[in-house]
């Protein structure tokens, strides 16, 4: 495990030199994410019943389903923000936990596999940074696929052993796994689907029966862990209508130039930079982890493994799903098969395709170790596999804007249990991720504000933005005050000195705080 800390420390330098003060808050889904993670923390232990009906777009419900919730990310923050951790710590200590635990699960997985402790660091290596995670930072589901080797652990072992407690983990697993995303749920339902089919010889020719009724176990206990997790986005679905269309995935379908995408500092500037403009989803798998993949396949030893097979099945299989919506076929595929539905960015499938060529490159690495012609060079030659995997994946050092805090005004709002916020500038709905700042700061109080930014822009947004257009015109007052505002967060950098004499000159609103370009006003 401190194998890939120190690693994750290095992909993301010099995030770890300060990560209190460091951040991507330059980008509004750094924000959004950041915010979700301190909503799943402060309000599951209190409110669990309520988890979903977060404080943003008021006054809708079930707002954090407009976007990833990230339950399993929101509870392991809650130390951090118990101890008076900010947001912004609690995300970038939680980034680099996610690099560190996919690391290392796909370590022990693939060393228990193989037998090989350089298959394990290759393959755990490959699976935590790759040219996918290392360009999506501002996504924290995208680095925490920890329980993708739980499940193919369970799996493999519950196919050639036929017990219930490898159902009831492979279950669990998958459970977990989906509560750190819907997409990861999503992907994780195709890859068990191909890893099925890629052993279906095996479980099939014998007690078929006693076969489904385990599968079937494992399903149950899946879905009884994500009941209230999945009926709550249902159940946004049903309040708002909202949902996928096939032009929206057939928009953001893969495509070939998705596998030469990379922002590694070695490809990018040899020759990746013209695909990575025109890829949706970078997904290159490196040219050390391709070479490796092929030895494994190319060796009958480790080509016949069952593990090998299904994992190069899956690979093929979610690269498939990933290019669907370019298929002919694929307006019926999205009327008859809810999965494609689910997600907008399907090329994001490919991020499983590298997981599943980091396994089939640690056989690789495996199989090479059995013919290494000397045995006391082969630690060293494991070391530089592994660094070469490091090497080819390296973006490092990276950018981040500084952080300092949460203004402490906004304390105000927390005592005040009644307050509703509206924060001026409110911007227009074509632009409302510029509110994701708003969500941050909201952290601090936890009252519902009628902003907000997510995948999904409620109707109420629109109501609330024309209502505040003309503010502080009488109307846009009434309005306001219709809408149930008691509170008027007015950044007062943004607008020009008129316009905050106006605000002084108005009767109905009344300073309660004031520190730098933060002006408090209650609406009377």
């Amino acid at each position: 495990m401190a194998v890939f800390a120190l690693l994750a420390a290095a992909h993301t330098w010099p995030l770890a030199s300060n990560p209190a003060h460091l951040s991507r808050n330059d980008n509004g889904d750094t924000l959004l994410n950041t915010w979700a993670i301190a909503w799943v923390a402060h309000q599951l232990p209190r409110d669990p019943a309520h988890l979903f009906d977060a404080n943003i777009f008021y006054p809708e419900r079930r707002t954090l389903g407009y976007s990833e919730a990230m339950v399993v990310q929101g509870v392991l923050a809650m130390p951090i923000l118990a101890v008076g951790g900010s947001p912004v710590l609690a995300y970038n200590v939680l980034l680099m936990a996610g690099f560190a635990l996919t690391g290392w699960a796909f370590y022990l997985l693939v060393r228990h596999w193989t037998g090989s402790e350089a298959a394990g660091y290759v393959s755990g290596s490959l699976a935590a940074f790759n040219s996918h995670t290392l360009v999506r930072l501002p996504h924290l589901q995208t680095q925490h696929v920890e329980f993708i080797p739980l499940m193919l652990f369970a799996f493999d072992r519950l196919v050639a052993s036929r017990r219930m407690r490898d159902a009831l983990l492979l279950g669990v697993g998958f459970a977990l796994q989906g509560l750190t995303s819907v997409y990861l749920l999503v992907f994780s339902t195709w890859m068990l689907i191909f890893l099925g089919l890629a052993r279906a010889r095996e479980w099939v020719r014998r007690d078929v029966a006693r076969m489904l009724v385990l599968f079937g176990a494992a399903a149950v206990t899946a879905t009884v862990l994500l009941a209230p997790y999945v009926l709550a986005y249902y159940e946004v679905h049903r309040l708002t209508g909202f949902g996928r269309t096939a032009d929206e995935t057939e928009f953001f379908a893969g495509s070939w130039i998705n596998y030469l995408s990379t922002g590694s500092r070695l490809h990018y500037n040899l020759w990746s930079a013209p695909f990575v403009g025109r890829s949706i989803s970078a997904t290159f798998p490196g040219v050390t982890a391709m070479v490796l993949a092929c030895a494994a396949l190319a060796w009958p030893d480790t080509r016949r493994s069952p593990r090998v097979q299904m994992c190069v099945v899956a690979a093929i299989g979610c690269a498939a799903v990933s290019m669907a919506p370019r298929t002919p076929i694929y307006p019926w595929l999205f009327r008859f098969i809810p999965l494609f539905s689910a997600v907008r960015v399907l090329a994001h499938i490919g991020q499983l395709v590298l997981l599943m060529i980091a396994i089939v490159a640690g056989f690789g690495v495996a199989a090479l170790r059995t013919r290494w012609p000397n045995g006391r060079t082969w630690p060293m030659a494991g070391i530089v596999l592994c660094a070469l995997v490091n090497l080819e994946a390296l973006r490092a050092p990276l950018g981040y804007t500084p952080f300092s805090e949460i203004p402490a005004v906004y304390d105000v709002l927390a005592v005040d249990r009644g307050a509703v916020v509206a924060e001026l500038p409110f911007y227009p709905p074509r632009s409302f991720f510029l509110n994701a700042p708003y969500m941050l700061n909201s952290t601090r109080h936890w009252r519902p504000i009628l902003n907000g930014y997510s995948g999904f822009r409620s109707h109420s947004y629109d109501a609330a933005y024309e209502a505040a257009r003309n503010f502080p015109a009488v109307q846009s007052l009434i309005k306001l005050h219709e809408l149930g505002v008691t509170h008027i967060v007015v950044h007062a950098d943004h607008f020009d000195p008129g316009f905050m004499e106006a605000l002084g000159r108005t009767a109905s609103l009344h300073v309660v705080a004031q520190a730098g370009a933060i002006h408090i006003y209650r609406l009377r």
